[in-house]
């Protein structure tokens, strides 16, 4: 994927984002995580894919329980970065 790709598809998981009804905390820690995937991307340390999906699964188990909406806005960003090749 070419750098021009990979900031788009960047740009519309933020917008995607913000878009979601979350709250202040659920929001800075979706944005750190896809803050801390643009590093690792711009750096070419690009990130294990099954280590970095267990850790998103984890948030997802973890606010499902926390917080049941928030689960459907994390299944949706797992589908766009799957269609994303990320």
């Amino acid at each position: 994927m070419s750098a021009k790709d990979t900031a788009e598809k960047l740009a519309l998981l933020r917008a995607n984002l913000h878009s979601q009804h979350l709250d202040s905390g659920q929001r800075q820690h979706l944005e750190s995580a896809v803050d801390e995937l643009e590093r690792q991307l711009m750096a070419a340390n690009l990130p294990d894919p099954a280590a970095f999906e267990d850790q998103v699964l984890a948030w997802e188990t973890r606010l499902a329980v926390e917080h049941p909406m928030l689960s459907s806005v994390i299944s949706e960003a797992m589908r766009k970065l799957s269609a994303m090749g990320i």
